[in-house]
């Protein structure tokens, strides 16, 4: 089987090679990786690293970042579309997992969990996907995004179906995205994470999160429960549930809250 992996890229060029490397490491007998690069008119070398690394680059200078991401997958190639950060890393044995459950099951996209690490690839604890019967109304109820686009893997006829990403999202394209694929089928859960999302200060949720948190409240009115009662009963109940399910990022979140360990993230989520 044939995977695309899409990474967007804009003056990425510190972690990248570790990125592609981790890639091109999950290929295997039975796994045929496309690896492609959706760059925005990087000035920093970017382009040309990922052409020395042997990996297809696509060059939109000026273009969204989610219209990238829908150019690169409409062009793919692979059975299954996911998506990695060019600071990013895919674990060993990430895509066999995937493939895997994917193959097993009768649905079409499989999310798997996610570790994460800081800029030294130290650990900050993971985040295991949500339960596959997770609904739109819980989804977006929480008020931030618990399924992780990087361990969340499309079919390519699926991603064709939902229409890609809305590109008038800049922050929280994949939060509607997914919440959208949710109300049209239940996913595969992975019950392992299949990569490690790097946080740096810069990552885009952090740079842009009052535009994140604005896109956040119009998803959330879109797709929100009937009333507030059933909102913010599916909003607690989830917060247990992710807490309770990652005991290594709650005690990260609170060894960060009380000034034990430097903060990682803009917001900590309880």
């Amino acid at each position: 089987m044939i995977v695309t992996v899409v990474t967007p890229t804009l003056n990425a060029v510190a972690y990248l090679k570790e990125c592609i490397e981790s890639v091109r490491g999950n290929a295997s007998g039975g796994i045929e990786v496309e690896h492609i690069i959706a760059d925005g008119g990087s000035t920093d070398g970017t382009p040309e690293q990922a052409a020395a690394c042997g990996v297809r680059v696509l060059s939109r200078p000026g273009s969204g970042l989610f219209e990238r991401i829908n150019q690169a997958s409409m062009m793919a190639s692979g059975e299954l579309i996911g998506y990695l950060g060019a600071d990013d890393v895919m674990l060993p044995g990430a895509l066999a997992a995937v493939v895997g459950a994917y193959a097993r099951g009768s649905r079409r996209w499989v999310v798997g969990g996610i570790r994460w690490i800081d800029e030294e690839g130290r650990s900050l604890g993971g985040l295991a996907a949500p339960p596959s019967w997770i609904t739109p109304r819980m989804h977006v109820s929480l008020g931030w995004n618990p399924i992780m686009l990087i361990g969340t893997y499309f079919s390519r006829d699926f991603f064709a179906q939902l229409g890609g990403y809305d590109v008038d999202y800049q922050v929280s394209g994949d939060y509607e995205m997914l919440a959208r694929a949710l109300s049209s089928a239940p996913y595969t859960r992975l019950a392992v994470p299949v990569a490690c999302f790097r946080r740096t200060g810069l990552n885009l949720s952090a740079v842009r999160h009052v535009r994140g948190m604005q896109e956040n409240q119009m998803i959330l009115s879109r797709f929100r429960p009937k009333s507030e009662l059933e909102r913010q009963g599916w909003r607690y109940g989830m917060k247990l549930w992710l807490n309770l399910s990652n005991p290594e990022w709650l005690a990260c979140k609170l060894a960060e809250r009380c000034g034990l360990r430097p903060r990682s993230q803009h917001v900590l989520h309880f």
